[in-house]
């Protein structure tokens, strides 16, 4: 080890190509273009993803105290809409007003991500209305859906935001259909069939039954497109 090694290695986080196909991607767009310019001066892109994670917590925290009251789910689903504003204002605001720091910006951004995952499925989870153990499921699938992502960005210079046309932006999208849906009619009981699951926990399930299919379809063509390469020899 020298002294030049106490410290973490920065990379060039720019050089690599968004690729986001996902169905609601041109409206997300459309929207945020209006929206950018319109956030005050004073609020900047770090207030944006803090703005983010405080709507990440107020999900988490609508449904684990839920059963007091399934209307809880409404704050929940409130927590979903500002935890999406946050996470897709934030890198716009500060390229819109050239403020980016892309390895602060990318580091932040994702780290933030992984909190608020674990945050809002665990909470969830916690709800009386999915098993905590088919929330766990789904969010151990999209972290490493997330890791994919890193993974890929990192080796091939692509930023894969969306897979078979679904992205986080349609992942906000079904919670909040989830919420408003369990706000409208309450618990959900699939009866003798499967005991202690609601009618609730397939949708979830399947959300992250699809993650994981992403995940492994994805990342072990990446492998052997690699090992095709002669990649496995370098090290």
């Amino acid at each position: 080890m020298t002294g030049h090694e106490d410290g973490p290695r920065l990379v060039d986080v720019t050089d690599h190509h968004r690729v986001n196909h996902s169905l609601l991607a041109p409206l997300e767009g459309w929207l945020l273009a209006r929206l950018a310019p319109r956030v005050a001066r004073r609020v900047r892109a770090d207030a944006c993803t803090l703005a983010g994670v405080v709507g990440a917590v107020l999900c988490g925290l609508g449904y684990a105290v839920s059963s007091r009251s399934r209307f809880l789910v409404v704050l929940a689903t409130l927590g979903v809409v500002l935890h999406w504003l946050g996470d897709s204002l934030d890198g716009t605001v500060a390229r819109l007003r050239g403020e980016g720091r892309p390895r602060y910006g990318f580091y932040l951004d994702h780290f933030a991500d992984a909190v608020c995952q674990i945050v809002m499925f665990v909470g969830l989870g916690l709800s009386p209305f999915v098993d905590l153990r088919v929330a766990v499921l789904s969010l151990l699938a999209f972290q490493s859906l997330t890791l994919l992502v890193l993974l890929r960005t990192a080796v091939l210079g692509e930023f894969r935001l969306s897979f078979g046309r679904i992205g986080p932006t349609e992942a906000h999208a079904a919670l909040v259909v989830l919420g408003v849906v369990i706000a409208v009619l309450g618990p959900s009981d699939l009866g003798p069939a499967a005991p202690g699951l609601s009618g609730y926990d397939p949708p979830v399930a399947a959300f992250g039954l699809l993650a994981i299919f992403h995940f492994l379809r994805l990342g072990l063509r990446d492998v052997l497109t690699l090992r095709a390469d002669g990649d496995h020899r370098a090290g």
